[in-house]
């Protein structure tokens, strides 16, 4: 008795293990879907002299009778003549021959469900099991990326990928998605509607209302600008000329008379500073000016540099270019000197792969001339000062130079590594390189060979 009783447990499990072995060869090995397998009622179409379907054990549901079928998840669309109809999957008619086309296709283009069009040019949405939805009935619609924005007398809604109105149609216009939401337009003013709600997230009654980052809404009324939060909630009142996003979620600019501060979101105080320049975040660093000269701000606000100087560039590679006094300096990310002012270098570029292009006078020429090399982070010579002029950065490992007139590559080294013998480069790109020579535009590789 005791074996009987066991047996049924282990024949199941035997089964169990046969069943699963049998799985994986097939996914692995023969190739076979295996979700296809295990739900392989979907019908197929033969062709005799018409066309038909049959079931997946080959016996026919659908009589060869019909022009053309076309076979969909859970239905299929029949057309004969004018005629269309839509069967299930077992061959049962759904919808009864009619003289209207059915079809998946609006204006050329292919759309998640099935529409029922009439001879007026409006339709009727069908559904993925072959049910039609009489009411509403629409005149037009329009596929943008993945939205389908969808019209009746003239109003405008959203329709999601089962024809499930998100929005409805009670706007004259509806502009664009801004995230998760919808601009929509009555009239003249703008509102936000956000997918699946009844009513606009932001009431219809501003000139302009768009996204200013991903956890604020900007808005305009009487060309001035405010913010909202995601849930419509007031931040700043409509006060100011402008308001842009600068960085991260959290940080924007508010403008107003040409003064302007970079504010949190989270902590919207009144403004401590104000500037004339804010500009754009460089590696976490943003340049500003005010009545004092030029300034940097770190990413969280906080003055790094004090305002004070004639001019400071964004930053590259972790380092600023400062200029006071018609003198070139470099700071760090700290607001420290790597390189303090000199008169010696008379001009300075960016900082890239911990290089610089730098310039100086050579006064031991009648004619005094600009000379430019390459510098470290310090000040070094790297590349000695004995071009007449020199690309910004190395590009692919070498940088164009121009020496007695003519240009050519050297390599981080300073070794030349392609003559001067050219009227003008371009830098080099994918082991390529622009060059006029003898006034013919040409192409070189990076041994200066000319490519065909």
């Amino acid at each position: 008795m005791k074996k009987s009783q066991y047996k049924p447990v282990i024949i199941l499990a035997g089964a169990v293990l046969l069943l699963s072995i049998l799985l994986v060869l097939m996914f692995y090995i023969w190739e076979i879907p295996v979700f296809q397998w295990l739900k392989s009622d979907r019908p197929e179409i033969f062709r005799e002299s018409n066309y038909g379907l049959r079931n997946q054990k080959g016996r026919v549901i659908v009589d060869p009778t019909y022009d053309s079928i076309a076979v969909f998840s859970e239905i299929a669309v029949l057309q004969r003549g004018s005629e269309y109809g839509v069967s299930n999957k077992r061959g049962k008619m759904i919808i009864p021959m009619q003289t209207r086309p059915i079809t998946n296709e609006y204006h050329g283009q292919r759309l998640p469900f099935l529409l029922a069009l009439r001879s007026d040019g409006s339709f009727t949405l069908i559904d993925h099991k072959g049910k039609e939805r009489e009411i509403p009935v629409y005149d037009s619609l329009e596929l943008r990326e993945d939205d389908i924005f969808i019209c009746r007398d003239g109003l405008w809604g959203v329709l999601d990928g089962d024809g499930f109105e998100q929005v409805p149609l009670i706007y004259d216009q509806i502009v664009k998605r801004a995230g998760n939401y919808f601009i929509v337009r009555k009239g003249n003013y703008e509102g936000l509607h956000s997918k699946g709600s009844k009513e606009p997230l932001v009431p219809v009654m501003y000139d302009k209302v768009d996204e200013c980052t991903s956890l604020t809404f900007r808005v305009l009324l009487d060309d001035h600008y405010g913010l909202l939060d995601h849930d419509a909630v007031s931040l700043i009142e409509t006060v100011y000329d402008t308001i842009y996003f600068h960085h991260s979620p959290e940080w924007i600019v508010t403008g107003d008379s040409g003064r302007y501060s970079l504010r949190n979101t989270t902590n919207l105080e009144y403004p401590a500073f104000f500037y004339d320049i804010i500009g754009p975040v460089r590696e976490g660093m943003t340049v500003v000016r005010n009545e004092n000269g030029y300034g940097v701000l770190s990413s969280d606000g906080k003055v790094v540099v004090q305002p004070g100087y004639d001019l400071i560039r964004d930053y590259s590679n972790g380092l600023a270019i400062v200029m006071q006094n018609q003198q070139y300096g470099v700071i760090d990310r700290y607001g420290n000197f790597t390189l303090p002012f000199s008169l010696n270098l008379v001009e300075i570029y960016d900082f890239h792969n911990e290089l610089a292009l730098a310039a100086r006078f050579n006064m031991m020429e009648a004619r005094i001339q600009k000379q430019f090399g390459f510098i470290d982070k310090k000040g070094n010579t790297i590349i000695p000062f004995i071009y007449q002029d020199g690309h910004r950065m190395f590009s692919n490992g070498l940088a164009g130079v121009k020496f007695n007139g003519l240009w050519g590559f050297i390599n981080k080294k300073g070794e030349s590594m392609i003559p001067f013998i050219y009227d003008s480069v371009s830098v080099f790109s994918h082991g390529m390189a622009k060059a006029v020579f003898q006034g013919q535009l040409i192409t070189i590789d990076m041994l200066g060979r000319k490519m065909e």
